[in-house]
Formats: structure tokens, sequence, C-alpha cells
């Protein structure tokens, strides 16, 4: 109950801890930090100013600072570079500002810049129509194909045909809604072959990447990308915050636009949370659940496989069946996407309205819904709630149960999953 002698934030505070407590949340773009992590994001590490590197700072005390940085840079590169090749900067905010980075680091104005369609699975920070970027630098999209009845990948001759049209000079490989998994080597190939450097946003699959359960772009020699940015709180299940990697011929140049090129003092308690999310991932520390990194990404991979199964035999139409942490789902056609959004949320189901390939409806009101289960999967979710949460969905969209009737069972879901913070300090 919210104590009528807080303020205004921190009631607010405690109805946002409520809610998350008993909503079910899909967002395939969020989890849940473990308690450690949100620990250090409201540490003393919050009061320091730490402008510069690691020994080479310009305002005093920073002996510890300099100290966890390092560290946590070697967390970073024990995690995900096995091939020596790469460095790490962690002061990057945010996963945009962290692609912003390399367009500033690497490209001359006019140059050209080579991502997967934004309509059909890329990423708002990989440029699109209206990205102010456009004042800088020229945009070619590739796009995805129809492999399969209902399966969408990656248009390989798309993809090589405008690198040899249009010869850009950063090549971006990676998405915001494609449920297929992404091969990075011979993309990355074939791009250093048309001249091309390469960024991989992994962002989304950076924890399914650690765990060793998805491909990884951080390669040997011109099959691994020049650069790997990603944020941490995705499937990473970490604090918001971001890495950016590169070659260590790049670092430097990299480092220097990070700061001073664009950015003041870095986030030292962004960092810190950081790191503790990669000792959860190197088994250096643990999340309250007990289990190993591996084994909680694969439960998101079966649950996210369930959770579309469910919806599937509840008539909902999949868009390139699930091989990674998140699905898309086409709705009836006359469903409007932003009312049912609003419906699923009312019914204590958090999701979002997404294009499909190819949609011919618009981006405010698209055709499907994406749904991703990091979250719950922290919470516990199991495979055959996964699968009845899909079914509850999938009866929603068809009129087969009222909102009063799903908002009851989803309650009674979100009661039997884990919850591992204490109560809000405004409760």
């Amino acid at each position: 109950m919210v104590q009528t002698n807080q303020n205004k934030l921190f009631q607010l505070t405690a109805q946002e801890f409520a809610k998350q407590r008993d909503t079910l949340n899909l967002i395939a773009s969020e989890n849940y930090p473990s308690p450690k992590v949100l620990q250090l994001l409201g540490s003393v590490w919050m009061n320091k100013y730490a402008e510069g590197t690691p020994g080479k700072r310009y305002y005093a005390g920073n002996i510890h600072a300099d100290e966890m940085e390092t560290y946590v840079q070697q967390k970073a590169l024990e995690v995900f570079d096995k091939t020596g090749e790469y460095g790490v900067n962690v002061q990057v905010l945010s996963g945009s500002p962290a692609n912003a980075m390399v367009f500033l680091a690497m490209l001359e104005a006019g140059d050209t810049i080579m991502s997967l369609n934004l309509a059909n699975g890329g990423h708002l920070s990989h440029m699109h129509a209206t990205s102010n970027f456009l004042k800088f630098f020229k945009l070619v999209n590739y796009d995805v194909t129809e492999t399969a009845p209902g399966t969408f990948e990656i248009d390989q001759d798309d993809y090589r045909a405008k690198l040899r049209e249009h010869k850009p000079k950063l090549v971006i490989l990676g998405f915001s809604a494609y449920p297929r998994k992404y091969e990075f080597a011979q993309m990355a190939k074939w791009a250093h072959e048309a001249g091309a450097l390469v960024l991989a946003d992994i962002a989304h699959i950076n924890g399914l990447v650690a765990a060793g359960l998805h491909d990884t772009p951080f390669q040997a020699g011109d099959a691994g990308a020049d650069f790997v940015s990603m944020t941490t709180h995705k499937t990473f299940r970490g604090p918001r915050s971001a890495m950016l990697f590169a070659k260590t011929q790049h670092m430097p140049t990299i480092n220097k636009t990070i700061f001073p090129g664009t950015s003041g003092g870095p986030h030292l308690h962004q960092i810190a949370a950081t790191g503790q999310a990669l000792l959860e991932i190197l088994g250096e520390d643990q999340y309250p659940d007990g289990r190993t990194f591996r084994e909680y990404s694969q439960a998101v991979l079966d649950t996210c496989q369930a959770l579309e199964q469910g919806a599937a035999e509840a008539g909902l139409t999949v868009v390139s069946p699930t091989q990674n942490h998140l699905c898309l789902l086409k709705l009836p056609e006359q469903t409007d996407s932003l009312e049912f959004q609003r419906l699923l949320e009312r019914a204590g189901i958090i999701t979002n309205r997404n294009m499909i390939p190819f949609d011919t409806k618009s981006a405010w009101r698209p055709s499907g819904i994406r749904l991703g289960t990091a979250a719950l999967a922290s919470r516990g979710l199991t495979v055959p709630q996964a699968k009845e949460l899909g079914r509850l969905i999938g009866d929603l969209a068809h009129s087969r149960t009222t909102e009063d009737a799903a908002k009851e069972r989803s309650t009674a879901l979100a009661k039997q999953l884990n919850w591992y913070y204490t109560e809000s300090p405004a409760a």
C-alpha cells in the first residue's frame, strides 16, 4: 500500500513496482536484472565523476574507479572474445549512442551505411527514413525474403547485390524484430570483400551469444565484425547500459570519439552494474534462482517456442518461426493492433505492436505484435505456462474470452512466478 506521507515520485515508484510484479512482461527488449545489479545502480558510484579513461582521469579521487572500470572491461572480453582481436569501451551510455559512436569515429560526410530495412526487422539506430543521421550519411537497406511459406529470412542475394552496387563504407548486421538466427561470418566476409567495415549490433541476442546458444560476430579475421555494439538489459539481464567492442586497431579511434569527442563523465554506477551481470554470466556470482546463465538462456528459447506454439494453436499466424528470444505474430486482419495492445495491458499482459515483413498497415497500427520471454524466464516461467499464455493471447485476439477472464488468468499466473526484489521503499 502506498503511504500518504511519501512524495509523488515514491508513490509512482511503488505503483510501478507493483505493476511489474503483478503483470506478465512480454516485451522482448526488457528483463529483470538481479537485486545486486539494482544495488550497484543505486550505489555511491553515482557520486563520482571520472572523465577520461582508467589511469588518465581529469579529476582526482578515481583510484577505485580505475580499478573497477578496468575489471569490467576484462570480464566483458572474457565473456565475448575468444580471438584476442578485440578491445572494449564500457563508457557508452546506451545502444543507440554506441552505434552512433561507430558512425562518428569511422565515417565521413557522404559515406553510405547499409542496414536491414527497419520495417522488416531492423532497428531505429541503424538509420531509417526519418533519421537525423541522413543529414550526414547515405542509407541503403538490404531486406528479407520469404524462404518458405510464412518464413522471412535475410535475402542473401539482395545483400550481395547491394554491396556491389552501392559500395557502402559501413554495413550493419543486427535487428530489432527478426525471429530467426543471424549468421554473421559469411555476411561479414562478403561485406569485407566489398571494402566495407562491419558493425554487428547484438543488443537483443548478446545474452544468447554469451551463453553459446547463438552464432557470434566475435570471430577472427574477415569473418568477424570490426565493431560489436550491445545493450546490457535485454537477454544479457543487466542494467540499462551498453558496451562497444572493436578490433584492437580501431579502439584508439573509438575511445577518442567517446571521450572527449562526444561525451563527458562516464556513468560509473552503470559500469559497475554491468560488471555484476558479467559475473553472473561467468558463474562467478549467481542470479537468485540458482540456475547457470546457460540454463536460463535455454529457458528463454524453450519458453519462446512454447509461447509461439500456444498462440498458433489459438489461431494467430506465426511470422517466421522463432529461433531466438522473440516471436512475431500476425493479428487477425480486422484487429486494430494499438487497441489490442491496450486490451492486453488491461488484462495484465505487456506487449508491443510491431510491423511484420512487407506490412501494408502503418507503423502506428501495424499488422502484428512482438513477444519475448527473456523477462518472464527470469521469473521462472515454464514451458507449459508459456504455452498457456500464448493460447490466452490468441483467445483474446479471437474474442473467445473476455477481458475480465483474461485478467483473472494472467493475475493467477503472475502470482505463481518468482519475484526477487524486496518491497519498494515507497511501499
